[in-house]
């Protein structure tokens, strides 16, 4: 399933500028990105994914506030078996690429 989730930082802010194109399940939010606990759809969405889902996000800026936040979110998501795509970027972090976010197994290490 191809799920979308867009933020804007305040109530007057338009996410309409966010275009992810056509989803099944769309999350949004006027919401402060300061922390991820706070926001009430992102933390939706998270329970929401599942094995085999897209999350789509217009940028990398919408989802997450810093690298460390970037790291736990998509790290979540990609242990629940959800590929994450930035479109801005045109990035994607998925369960089975070989990308920095995804932990490496090497002589029964990680």
């Amino acid at each position: 399933m191809r799920i979308g989730y867009r933020r804007v930082s305040s109530e007057g802010q338009n996410l309409d500028r966010q275009d992810i194109g056509e989803v099944a399940k769309l999350f949004e939010e006027k919401q402060s990105g300061a922390s991820a606990k706070d926001r009430p759809a992102l933390m939706d969405m998270i329970d929401f994914a599942r094995e085999g889902d897209e999350v789509v996000v217009y940028s990398i800026d919408r989802l997450a506030r810093d690298l460390r936040d970037l790291h736990d979110i998509t790290t979540t998501l990609t242990r629940k078996g959800a590929t994450v795509t930035f479109l801005s970027e045109r990035l994607s972090f998925s369960p089975q690429s070989n990308d920095p976010f995804v932990p490496l197994r090497h002589n029964g290490m990680r």
